[in-house]
């Protein structure tokens, strides 16, 4: 009877442990459109997919069309987190039943995971590697860590420009603004979508 009871207290006590380390995320389900571009990788641990396959344009205007017609807080909240998802082919922002995480969750999900590496704050180095490996096609998020619903902008592939106020080269972005839909764009650089400051950290999908 000791042993049993000693095995139960064990059982629960694992059961405990795993509980404890699961997290809760937001998800936000939305419906597909036909001028969505998917894109698909034979290897899901991988993101050496194309981005010249995103129409980062029609990205931007399919978000603030979103942003328009949105009743709810929570609506289109999702849209950067869809777009990345489907153009490497990623599992990590999304569930069959709950849809995409809103972008607030991406935070917490990039630092849990070890799939992904954090380069540090906004420096000429870890600028230069991050649009490095977007150019070789690979991920690259900037996200303004200052606060809990921070801004997340995904590297574009190309060449770093001169920024006078932030006296370095910056890579252009797609920014797509919870705030301010009709700021959001593809073609612009990093300075037109954040401020400079340490809180902004860059992070990268291996």
């Amino acid at each position: 009877m000791k042993k049993a009871l000693a095995l139960i207290v064990i059982t629960i006590c694992i059961l405990s442990c795993k509980n404890e380390g699961k997290k809760e995320y937001s998800y936000e389900k939305t419906s597909e459109t036909t001028n969505e571009k998917t894109t698909t990788n034979s290897n899901t641990s991988s993101t050496t997919a194309e981005l010249s396959s995103i129409d980062f344009a029609k990205e931007v205007e399919n978000f603030i069309t979103c942003k328009k017609t949105a009743t709810e807080r929570n609506d289109c909240r999702n849209s950067i987190t869809k777009t990345i998802t489907k153009a490497f082919d990623l599992t990590e922002f999304s569930d069959p039943k709950l849809g995409y995480v809103i972008y607030d969750s991406i935070r917490p999900i990039v630092e849990d995971s070890k799939k992904w590496l954090q380069l540090g704050s906004i420096n000429q180095e870890s600028i230069d590697q991050a649009l490095a490996h977007t150019n070789r096609g690979g991920l690259s998020l900037i996200i303004d860590t200052a606060e809990t619903y921070g801004h997340v902008v995904m590297i574009v592939p190309g060449d770093a420009k001169k920024s006078g106020s932030w006296d370095m080269k910056l890579p252009n972005v797609l920014s797509l603004s919870n705030y301010k839909p009709e700021s959001s764009f593809s073609n612009k650089s990093l300075s037109y979508a954040m401020r400079k400051s340490d809180d902004l950290k860059i992070y990268v999908r291996q």
